[in-house]
């Protein structure tokens, strides 16, 4: 079923090249030479749409090889980034793959031509598969690429990550904003996400993936203080679930090593302003903290990921600054067990517990598995929920 997905998707995309195309027949009936310009300039200036097996790392076109493996989830988890075996690891496999360090820590469109047209014949060797144990089906990606002359090749997922990051951004800075306004500016993020889709506006698209390099360095900073410190966690047996709680003061401290000035937005990137991300990161880090604990040397973290891997997590974490005099916004996502990742019933969990604590949560978003929440009543939430839970 779902190679005939692919096919019928395949036809259907490939035959915006013959719109091209049309553009040589309607010129049959003019003179050779004018024929043979036009067919020159088109040959390099059109748009070709090809149908490929890319390389499924994050961002690959718009990092480095060795940082894009590093900001790759399953990569992540497949090599256990987190720890300086994972990391030497990952150096010997780019060894294997016979990249020289120069080349995989230079930008990707940069390097040698020899090194990246034998990438994926490298990564498809049985041999490395059973070396360093992943599957060509997480790394190899049957997808469409777009290019037109000399140009930045343009990949489906980087377009859907740069749209998503664009929508994502809280742009509200100003102090002449209303302070009672949480919620982000959908019609002018939309209007920005819809310029991203647009060939002749590449700028919109590019501030969307620097806005997205933003994003995944903070996602690196959060997990990597998670797994450093157990200070932001809580799961034991008196409570039925992981509690990821993050303070304002992290944000503020993190530092990001990509820095930009080519929009306005990048300067206020929030976090967590959107529920997507919130949930999306939850998830990630639920899944990356039992993979920590199970490949861990520490027995008694060994005994832990078994237990962890029948809970689900509550992620608390800040949604708006608000003035000092103001009260801060939390947003608060409830994410399922690895066991049951497919069946999320916290909408109507949360729905409960509010209903027990006096309605102090915002359900502003579609999905009532992310709400918003008061600073001050996050305890009440929390006890609510266990009662809730324990029933």
């Amino acid at each position: 079923m779902d190679e005939l997905l692919v096919i019928i998707l395949q036809s259907h995309v490939l035959r915006l090249n013959h719109n091209q195309n049309s553009l040589l027949n309607s010129n049959d009936n003019n003179n050779n030479n004018n024929t043979s310009i036009i067919n020159s300039k088109l040959s390099m200036d059109c748009i070709n749409i090809k149908f490929d097996e890319d390389i499924n790392f994050h961002l690959l076109r718009h990092w480095s090889f060795y940082e894009s493996i590093c900001h790759t989830h399953d990569m992540i988890i497949s090599f256990k980034l987190w720890s300086t075996r994972g990391l030497s690891q990952l150096k010997e496999f780019l060894a294997d793959l016979g990249i020289p360090k120069r080349e995989y820590e230079q930008n990707y469109r940069d390097m040698n031509v020899k090194y990246k047209s034998n990438i994926k014949k490298q990564i498809l060797d049985k041999r490395l598969q059973d070396k360093y144990h992943y599957t060509t089906n997480t790394i190899i990606l049957p997808t469409f690429l777009l290019t037109s002359g000399f140009s930045l090749k343009l990949s489906p997922q980087d377009i859907v990550y740069s749209i998503m990051s664009t929508l994502q951004t809280s742009t509200s800075t100003s102090s002449s904003s209303s302070s009672s306004s949480i919620m982000i500016d959908l019609t002018e993020r939309f209007s920005l996400a819809l310029s991203c889709l647009n060939y002749n506006q590449l700028n919109s698209y590019l501030n969307g993936i620097e806005l997205e390099k933003i994003y995944r360095n903070k996602i690196h900073y959060l997990i990597e203080t998670l797994l450093q410190s157990d200070k932001n966690l809580t799961f034991d047996n008196t409570i039925p679930f992981i509690l990821l709680k993050f303070d304002q003061n992290m944000f503020n401290s993190s530092t990001t090593t990509t820095t930009t000035t080519t929009n306005e937005n990048i300067k206020s990137c929030g976090f967590f302003t959107h529920p997507y991300q919130a949930y999306l990161f939850a998830r990630n880090a639920l899944h990356i903290l039992i993979s920590y604990t199970t490949s861990s040397t520490n027995i008694i973290k060994k005994k832990k990921s078994k237990y962890l891997q029948r809970l689900p997590l509550i992620l608390i974490a800040p949604y708006s600054s608000m003035n000092t005099d103001e009260e801060l916004i939390e947003i608060v996502v409830g994410v399922p067990s690895l066991n049951n990742i497919m069946m999320n019933s916290f909408s109507t969990l949360f729905e409960t517990a509010d209903r027990r604590c006096g309605n102090v949560a915002k359900f502003v978003f579609f999905d009532h598995s992310v709400l918003l929440l008061q600073e001050q009543h996050q305890q009440k939430f929390i006890d609510a929920l266990m009662f809730v839970l324990a029933k």
